[in-house]
């Protein structure tokens, strides 16, 4: 179900307007699964006008079968725009590819693709777009899958570069990996804007809450409908499976007992479908791991106790450091876990929760027992929601706001691994915000870091700095060499 992403809708729209005016634009949309990448993208397709083709790599099984079902699509989808209507149940095979190319005027290059490489499809494609005058997006789902084939990162790259007739939406859930394609050491570094989805802001969960539960004839109070944000955190996938068991449950009247009781049912009983999206997540993030045991046992022990030192972690499992460093590598690139100043912590808190329950054998019936349901809605609150009542946090959203209503930018805090920042907007180009709410000016070195993690993380983008105290005299002129954009109370109206 596609959930209001306003956005990142335009940004997709604006690159492919940018690409029908010879203006090249790759996006890559990143984000852990279920958040809503795939629903983006297919919304995006179903709007746009033209050549929009897509692929879900984790059902190509070999380079082979990618080649076919590329070129596949790609045709499909001309046709589609010159008015042919093909039905893509009947191209199968090689031979249907052939058919319909020789109704496009396309023999030539598609037997070429047939007989070719990698290399022979990127480098045709270009000239099956010039032929039929056509400008394309292909999109292809779960791009990390590509890392199975040796070399087709370094092959897409040369080929397709200077290509000007089209362009690359792609996605992916291993958040890690595909950083690491797009880092610098790697061919796509520079090529991609990124999008990152993350949970719905607070306003969005519960518009979306409130009209599937109304849809159903369920009546809410505004209370629950904050607390199913403050338990989904804005996840889509959650919440909307919060409200199909809250829907299931018959409730007259949904209030925050009910919403307790339906969230853990979804989280920790077998027929939940949050459960369910937790146990494939932990089972499919350790299918490839040659210590499969190992892994879980470091999984449980964090579960347990998080914020532990490499040391703590191979005194609890007996075994060398070293050992347990080249595990803990493994766990960082599933996306399951994070290190920050060389303590490790689950980068979902409710999937530490979910673990450390699901390994006791909470069964439904333990659901049923009130008091063992308000001991683990204690639990759950002081683990897992913690609320942020501190000042600087409540301000950090005020400023946020003002940011928005004068420059028209959504900002959002951004956390990926180990690098935080206070906003960051997606729009025609990235825009970064700092905010330091403190009783003292900030300083040269503040806005020195702040410029470093910037680029280390975004390459180049707009710079915001905030501070509430003004800045230095040496702050102020490095903020005019970088071109940083200085930011107090008076210019926001902020108090």
């Amino acid at each position: 179900m596609f959930v209001d992403r306003r956005v990142e809708l335009k940004v997709l729209h604006s690159a492919y307007d940018s690409l029908r005016r010879d203006e090249k634009v790759n996006v890559a949309v990143i984000g852990p699964r279920r958040i809503g990448k795939t629903e983006l993208l297919l919304k995006f397709k179903k709007e746009a006008h033209g050549v929009v083709a897509y692929l879900n790599l984790q059902r190509i099984g070999s380079l082979e079968s990618f080649i076919f079902a590329y070129a596949r699509e790609l045709l499909y989808e001309i046709a589609n725009a010159l008015g042919m209507r093909p039905e893509r149940s009947e191209l199968l095979t090689w031979d249907d590819l052939l058919i319909l190319s020789a109704k496009l005027n396309l023999d030539r290059e598609v037997k070429a693709i047939k007989e070719g490489t990698l290399g022979t499809l990127f480098e045709m494609q270009e000239l099956i777009l010039e032929k039929t005058e056509q400008k394309a997006v292909f999109i292809l789902d779960e791009f990390q899958e590509v890392l199975n084939f040796k070399g087709f990162l370094e092959t897409m790259r040369a080929v397709t570069e200077k290509q000007r007739n089209i362009a690359y939406f792609v996605s992916g859930s291993a958040v890690r990996m595909m950083e690491e394609i797009l880092a610098p050491k790697n061919p796509f570094f520079g090529q991609f804007r990124r999008i990152y989805l993350r949970g719905l802001p607070k306003e969005d969960t519960i518009a979306l809450a409130k009209t599937t539960l109304e849809r159903a004839g369920v009546d809410t109070t505004h209370s629950a409908l904050e607390l199913i944000y403050n338990l989904t955190q804005g996840h889509p996938f959650y919440v909307l499976a919060l409200c199909r068991r809250l829907i299931e449950e018959s409730f007259e009247k949904i209030r925050r007992k009910d919403v307790h009781y339906a969230f853990l049912t979804e989280l920790l009983s077998e027929k939940g479908d949050i459960y369910m999206h937790f146990e494939y997540l932990f089972n499919e993030s350790l299918s490839r791991a040659y210590k499969g045991p190992i892994h879980k046992q470091i999984l449980l022990v964090l579960a347990q106790e998080e914020g532990l030192r490499l040391s703590d972690i191979a005194k609890r499992l007996n075994k060398p450091s070293g050992e347990v460093s080249n595990y803990l590598k493994f766990l960082l690139r599933t996306d399951l876990i994070l290190r920050q100043e060389d303590r490790y912590y689950f980068a979902d808190k409710l999937m530490r929760f979910w673990l450390a329950k699901t390994y006791l054998g909470i069964t439904e019936l333990d659901l049923r027992g009130e008091r063992f349901l308000e001991e683990l809605i204690k639990e759950l609150e002081e683990k897992y929601l913690r609320a942020k009542k501190e000042l600087g946090i409540a301000k950090e959203a005020v400023i946020r706001e003002r940011m928005r209503e004068a420059f028209d930018l959504d900002f959002k805090p951004y956390r990926r691994g180990e690098v935080e920042f206070d906003g960051v907007a997606f729009d025609d180009r990235i825009y970064v915000l700092e905010i330091k709410w403190r009783n003292k000016p900030a300083t040269y070195r503040d806005v020195e870091e702040f410029i470093r993690k910037v680029k280390n993380e975004f390459g180049s983008a707009v710079m915001f700095f905030f501070s509430k105290f003004g800045f230095t005299e040496k702050a102020k002129e490095l903020c005019e060499k970088e071109g940083v954009k200085m930011l107090t109370p008076k210019d926001l109206e902020v108090r």
